[in-house]
């Protein structure tokens, strides 16, 4: 039996993926710790986790971030929003990051260290250059590597000049990040490491021992200059068996195509992004409209005769009787749509959201709107084209069932043996 220590960064989109691999990594046998912050201990443990808290500045609730970082709530560029959160949500962690991972693997005798791939406190662990056990970063958001096969706002180029547009492209994303960038050499330098060239976003996939991207390769830019240590998992599809379908769901008429309305969980400071143009838009339809609050019970929603707001809503039990999924564009969310070959309505502009947009519309699967807070005539008219174009649905299923083919645990299960196997003490 090996010990693992998962790290997760404290926030739900980062976390949620990670339970279901340490609790497969429990079954194979191994004795697994999850560290991550107190907010998430409930989940961890019902999970069936031993729970281990992030130490001092890296112990955030992110549900408290409107009061933490004042200057999310007014930040609306999203290069400032890039910055406010690579500062103060990534980068002010590493020194606490690194101390606890430093004090469990030895106090745990850790066998292996599994993180996300935004948690930063590795990278001196990985840059140190002193022995330490082998580390596996888990990619749980969009992929933001630079490979000049594709331009990483809008895919592949095949046109004349297109691959010195996609260099271009991804310089120019590097450069507007480059703030961001030097906070990160900064602290580094404070523990006494640096990266060779400098820190960029390419640091956190090449660095790892291993770099397991959760997503299936037909959904991502083919690459030109592919890592050696990068594999393709498949996306962890979150399914709860036989459970009890909620009551609002016996009220929905299934007489029209039925439209899922999501915001995600961590961009809920504004319902007018996405959530309340959607509604309004959509409201005067030939649909049934179902809204998630992501959680948020009271939030300020705008009604509709053909609307159902809930703050929860059961993916694996509404996906499988929906014709459109309009959403702001969280990775997990729009790859578990698309294992049920839904197609998608994109919209959103703030964390790794642009990217999942740019994805959706290069693989055909749906639309992007390429906007934060898009109008509800657009979203009217965006879920009118998919209902009547056939094809983005018929992408879509092409989609579900390359990701049907794959097995995310199995292919973690399977990496995690083989690099505790093979690893020697670094």
């Amino acid at each position: 039996m090996s010990r693992i220590l998962v790290a997760a960064t404290p926030l739900a989109g980062h976390v949620k993926p990670m339970l279901p691999v340490a609790q497969r990594l429990v079954r194979d046998g191994h004795q697994v710790f999850f560290q991550t912050s107190d907010n998430f201990s409930s989940q961890v443990e019902a999970a069936g986790l031993q729970f281990l808290p992030l130490l001092g500045n890296a112990n955030y609730d992110y549900r408290r971030f409107g009061e933490l970082i004042p200057e999310l709530r007014t930040a609306s560029d999203p290069i400032d929003q890039a910055k406010i959160y690579t500062k103060y949500v990534f980068a002010d962690c590493i020194v606490d990051q690194y101390r606890g991972l430093q004090q469990i693997i030895a106090a745990k005798n850790i066998d292996l260290v599994m993180t996300d791939v935004l948690f930063l406190g590795e990278l001196p662990l990985l840059l140190s250059g002193e022995s330490r056990p082998p580390v596996i970063a888990c990619g749980v958001i969009a992929p933001s590597w630079t490979d000049p096969a594709s331009s990483i706002f809008t895919g592949p180029d095949n046109a004349p000049g297109g691959r010195a547009r996609n260099i271009a492209d991804n310089q120019k994303f590097l450069a507007t990040r480059e703030p961001g960038y030097d906070y990160i050499n900064a602290v580094l330098a404070q523990l006494g490491v640096e990266v060779s060239g400098g820190f960029n976003i390419n640091s956190v996939y090449r660095l790892p021992d291993v770099f397991l991207q959760f997503g299936t390769e037909a959904f991502e830019y083919p690459m030109e200059d592919r890592p050696a240590n990068l594999v393709y998992a498949g996306p962890i599809i979150h399914k709860q068996a036989d459970a009890e379908a909620p009551a609002w769901m016996s009220l929905l008429d299934r007489s029209r195509p039925i439209v899922l309305v999501t915001q995600g969980t961590l961009a809920n400071f504004d319902f007018d992004q996405l959530v309340n143009p959607a509604i309004l838009g959509l409201a005067d339809e030939p649909v049934q409209v179902v809204v998630t609050a992501g959680g948020s019970k009271d939030a300020k929603i705008q009604s509709a005769k053909n609307a159902i707001v809930e703050p929860y809503v059961p993916y694996e039990q509404i996906l499988p009787m929906t014709s459109v999924f309009v959403t702001n564009g969280g990775y997990n969310g729009v790859q578990q749509a698309l294992s049920y070959g839904v197609p998608i309505v994109c919209c959103g502009a703030s964390e790794d959201k642009p990217l999942v947009s740019a994805r959706v519309r290069w693989s055909g699967a749906g639309i992007s709107l390429k906007s934060g807070a898009s109008l509800p005539e657009h979203i009217r008219d965006a879920v009118r084209k998919i209902l009547r174009d056939r094809s983005f649905a018929e992408r879509a299923q092409t989609l579900g069932a390359e990701i049907a083919k794959s097995d995310a645990l199995q292919t973690i299960s399977q990496t995690v043996n083989a690099t505790i196997r093979n690893s020697t003490t670094r």
